[in-house]
């Protein structure tokens, strides 16, 4: 059916990066009070609070340096500096930002010389120098810079990529670091949508290369051949990229968890918008926070200039709690778990003046310590970049700005500071001041030795100019340290990573892979192999392979997921990379992250040749190469998800799994049950469903003529009713979960519910009937099968179950009763005749009844609601201005306010760990301060982030559905709907399809809810912690509670 009421509703006027009219923000996002006036450096730098022996000295500060965003020290010690004043400007083209170098021309550790080596650029976001010019972020492009004169003025210009996206300009391309193997890498935000190519200046280039669609990810470009590459994907928005002693990559991100520890190929849970197909997202390494949630900058710090307590350790910005946040990472097989840094030795009067309670305590409570590096105590601090200089401290680049967040900026653009900006040195004792210097005037054995060096900031420098200069006699120097073995304990594979960053050919680095080393080594070394491979020919690419077959069965997984990574870049080994993938996820006791790359790898492989992967599984009872039941179950899935793989495949697949052993049996049952599925939805039909009927009917017909009783034998059963068989539907119904329903029975009985739908059978009714009167069973699960019917009767169960429901399943019965035509109508009579109250639809549900055709329900909804707004209420101002009034005259109660949020909130929201997860968790966001929240909650569609928009489709049986994207592909679609389901539409059975420019959540909760109630709601919204906590705290100027 068409969308044709819905269609008008989705030209939305705002979205997440709209500008606002200018509005001055009393209490910007993420303060817990008004910033006051900004202090001047001096001043902002004598609040600061410390550890004990540290201070905090100015290098630079405006004039000389204002409203910074990225930076870089190059071999000279100068700083290189991005300052935007065109921020948050989304169009691209020229602009009034600039890159600045600082300089120290006196060793006195305060700039003395500023130079403006390039102008015109828009929200330069990210910057590296080195291999001859200044590598710049400068969306939609990446630009190399060069001063060809040596007047240190950039003077030629090459576009290397370009189609950096400009969709949310905080989110920009930034971090650029120099990775441990010489390519350059950078970050990228998830709402920032960006379609890559080569830019006309790289040599690369070319007219039908596909280039790169992506969002959040960790990209790499190599700084001689200009090659691109996506070595990860997921996360948020992150800013910041640390490596440690050992190469791994780690970075700092906003909203979800703050540490992830990235991994070649690995593909991160997303904060929001869909996964491609089969994903199976990885987890971050945290299971606590810091104060907050924004994250900028963070560096992996080890110099001799601090105690050795401070080394070996994370440090990152926190922007919204202003300070410097500091974890641990500890190995766990082939990633690492983060923890919160032990703390750090206090001042004695560290807490004398802690007016806000700001200053964070850990430890030993009758001797605490520092939890956080560095708190600057003023909100107006912003640590945007955190790297080690040449003296050996750690230098801190602050945008200094009352606006922390991306709306601010948008609300009130002429209200973001413009004029200021510092760089900090955090100092310990008298720590001397660095000379100039110039490490590029130094030997190639004098940088050789400085790899050694007990300063992180010269070894990567020095492994840079190494790699820069690449002759074959400084190859030969580091081939023979490396297979002498290590001999740095604080840096031991630095000689390995400059090794890694040399041009090789292939059979040089065949050689010295012979030499005997650690685990990390070794994994380096096939990381190194694998980069390498492709450049390679077929047969070093197949000579290759040999030693990687051998090598699967090492038994370190930082070994083994190089390995497996490797093995994936043998381009012309495609069949027998996924022999060796299916062998190595078959080995006992999986690491967690192996088996989740290892997926990532496999699933390309499994996609492309389905036939191939199927007689692997088949040929694996011979082999005794069983794949975990994870991968199992994935491949299982790819296999049966292809519209195109023949049926008797799928026949002999499930005649084969149950001969794998226990895990091969479990497949095969949730392979049946998956088959079952796609029938209900659909997704199976037609002629593809006659002939998958032809294979299978007897092996449902005999299960039933078994004896036997069992999981498989009841898979088939479902998978039997759910294409109509009668003795199928006939065991269902007699079945002593559906004749006398119970909580032991609920699953059974929820799942027997949705075969006897789809397979037409006519007591599915008086079932349901039978499910929504029965204690222990989840009304919400009998609401959700009875989607899938098209009787029109199942509004007259419904409407009559409607009031025995309770208040926290009648939504969604409302919301069911809103997807299809049939149901719409006595919903509409219902709501006329007074036995549902009008204000139980909300906005997204009012849409779709009014894009209904039938012309009956047309003429009584425009009686009941008249017409539905096309764009977002423009009187949400005006509610908001009074609904604050409102507020603040009742005394709100938390507690109750908890109920009401489980009641009208807790359908798509998460908070404190409970809820649906289908819209943000809001544990953390949405809530920086009170005038957020209520902008939040009663005008929703004011502001929302693109993977936030929700999806309106219409199906061919009649079906509306608004849902958040889990998954979009050209074979199916998958949302998450109200109350956290997830629905699969096949891409055959929609209609329309459109992304909606408007809020999921609906618009007039003031309608919804009694003036108490709301009162009690935004009290309990109003804190930072469960009410039942007695340290929670109030949002800055939200109203008076009861109780507190």
């Amino acid at each position: 059916m068409a969308l044709r009421g819905l269609s008008l509703a989705l030209a939305a006027v705002l979205c997440s990066s709209t500008v606002l009219d200018a509005q001055v923000l009393v209490v910007p996002r993420r303060h817990d009070r008004p910033p006051g006036p900004p202090l001047s450096p001096r001043e902002a730098v004598a609040k600061m609070t410390v550890p004990d022996g540290f201070t905090v000295d100015i290098v630079a500060a405006e004039p000389d340096l204002v409203n910074p965003v990225a930076m870089a020290i190059d071999e000279k010690g100068r700083f290189w500096v991005t300052e935007s004043f065109e921020y948050p400007r989304r169009e691209p083209g020229p602009g009034r930002d600039r890159i600045k170098v600082l300089e120290d021309t006196d060793g006195d550790g305060k700039v003395d010389k500023v130079t403006i080596f390039a102008e015109g650029l828009n929200i330069p976001s990210g910057i590296a120098v080195g291999h001859g010019g200044v590598w710049v972020a400068n969306a939609p492009d990446l630009l190399f810079l060069q001063d060809t004169d040596g007047d240190l003025k950039a003077d030629k210009t090459e576009v290397l990529m370009t189609g950096f996206g400009r969709t949310d300009t905080h989110e920009l391309p930034n971090s650029f670091t120099w990775g441990p193997d010489g390519w350059l890498y950078g970050l990228n935000g998830v709402f920032n949508y960006c379609d890559v190519t080569y830019g006309k200046d790289n040599p690369n280039a070319r007219p039908d290369h596909p280039g790169w669609k992506f969002t959040c990810a960790l990209f790499r470009i190599h700084p001689r051949t200009r090659e691109f590459q996506i070595f990860c994907e997921g996360t948020s928005n992150p800013w910041g990229l640390a490596i440690n002693d050992k190469g791994d990559f780690f970075v700092s991100a906003c909203v979800i968890d703050h540490l992830w520890h990235l991994t070649e190929r690995g593909y991160y849970i997303r904060q929001g918008g869909p996964y491609p197909a089969h994903t199976w997202p990885i987890r971050s390494i945290v299971d606590f926070t810091h104060q907050k949630a924004a994250y900028c900058g963070i560096t992996w710090f080890d110099s001799d200039a601090y105690p050795a307590e401070y080394r070996n350790t994370l440090y990152m910005g926190n922007i919204h709690g202003n300070c410097i946040n500091a974890d641990v990472v500890e190995p766990k097989g082939a990633t690492y778990v983060g923890k919160p840094h032990p703390g750090f030795t206090a001042k004695a009067d560290a807490w004398k003046n802690d007016q806000y309670g700001v200053i964070r305590k850990t430890g030993d409570e009758k001797d605490p310590k520092l939890a956080d590096l560095l708190q600057a105590n003023d909100q107006w601090f912003m640590p945007v970049v955190q790297k080690t200089g040449p003296d050996g401290c750690l230098y801190i680049l602050d945008w200094y700005d009352q606006y922390h967040c991306y709306q601010d900026a948008n609300a009130d653009p002429e209200g973001i500071d413009r004029g200021k900006g510092r760089l900090y040195r955090l100092r310990y004792k008298d720590n001397p001041y660095t000379k100039p210097f110039d490490l590029a005037k130094k030997t190639d054995d004098e940088l050789i030795e400085l790899l050694r060096d007990s300063n992180v900031f010269y070894r990567e420098t020095a492994q840079r100019l190494l790699a820069e200069r690449n002759t074959p006699e400084i190859r030969q120097k580091l081939i023979a340290r490396v297979k002498a073995g290590l001999a740095n304990p604080r840096d031991p594979y630095r000689e390995l990573f400059a090794l890694s960053d040399a041009v090789l050919g292939f059979s040089a680095q065949m050689d010295w892979q012979e030499a005997k080393q650690d685990p990390v080594v070794h994994a380096w070394k096939f990381r190194i192999l694998g980069d390498a491979l492709a450049a390679a020919s077929p047969a070093d690419q197949e000579h290759t392979f040999g030693i990687l077959r051998e090598a699967l069965w090492l038994p370190d997984p930082r070994v083994r997921i190089q390995v497996l990574i490797a093995a994936a870049k043998c381009s012309a080994m495609e069949k027998d990379v996924l022999e060796l993938l299916i062998a190595a996820l078959s080995q006992p006791n999986l690491d967690p992250l192996v088996e989740q790359v290892g997926w990532e790898l496999l699933k390309g492989h499994v996609t492309r040749d389905p036939d191939a992967a199927a007689r692997h599984l088949q040929a694996a009872a011979r082999t005794k190469q069983v794949p975990s039941a994870a991968i199992l179950d994935r491949v299982c899935d790819v296999i049966l998800s292809d519209p195109d793989i023949p049926c008797a495949t799928i026949a002999t697949l499930l005649a084969s799994l149950p001969d794998l052993g226990p895990a091969g049996e479990a497949a095969a049952v949730r392979a049946i049950r998956q088959l079952a599925n796609g029938v209900q939805s659909r997704a199976v039909r037609s002629e593809r469903l006659i002939l998958l009927r032809g294979y299978l009917e007897p092996v449902v017909e005999q299960a039933i003529d078994s004896a036997s009783e069992g999981d498989r034998k009841a898979a088939l059963v479902l998978l039997g009713a759910s294409w109509g068989d009668e003795a199928s539907r006939s065991i269902l119904k007699k079945h002593a979960a559906l004749a006398k329903p119970s909580k032991d029975h609920a699953t059974v009985a929820i799942e027997s519910l949705k075969a006897l739908i789809a397979g037409g059978d006519t007591d599915f009714l008086a079932i349901a009937e039978r499910l929504l009167a029965a204690g222990g069973i989840p009304k919400d699960q009998v609401l959700f099968a009875l989607s899938r019917a098209e009787n029109p009767k199942v509004a007259e169960i419904v409407l009559a179950r409607y009031g025995s429901l309770g208040a926290g399943m009648q939504p969604k019965a409302i919301d069911l009763l809103c997807e299809r035509p049939q149901w719409g109508l006595p919903l509409l009579k219902a709501i006329q005749a007074s036995a549902i109250p009008r204000t139980a639809l909300n906005l997204n549900q009012l849409r779709r009844v009014a894009g209904f055709k039938n012309e009956e329900t047309q003429a009584l909804f425009r009686e009941l609601y008249g017409a539905i707004r096309e764009t977002r209420n423009p009187d949400r101002d005006r509610v908001i201005g009074n609904m604050r009034n409102v507020l603040d005259t009742i005394p709100g109660d938390p507690h109750s306010g908890q109920a009401v949020f489980k009641k009208v909130c807790a359908q798509c929201h998460k908070i404190y760990g409970e809820g649906a997860d289908v819209g943000p968790d809001i544990t953390l966001n949405g809530r920086n301060n009170w005038e957020q929240l209520l902008s939040n909650v009663l005008d929703p569609s004011l502001v929302i982030g693109k993977g936030y928009q929700a999806r309106l489709l219409a199906t061919s049986d009649g079906r509306v559905l608004t849902g958040l994207p889990v998954e979009e592909t050209d074979q199916q679609v998958v949302l998450k709907v109200q109350g956290g389901k997830l629905e699969t539409i096949p891409r055959s059975e929609i209609e329309e399809f459109k992304v909606s420019e408007l809020s999921m959540m609906p618009e007039a909760l003031e309608k919804q809810l009694t003036p108490q109630e709301l009162a009690d709601l935004f009290a309990f919204l109003a804190l930072d912690k469960p009410p039942t906590d007695a340290t929670a705290r109030q949002l800055g100027g939200s109203p008076k509670q009861k109780g507190r």
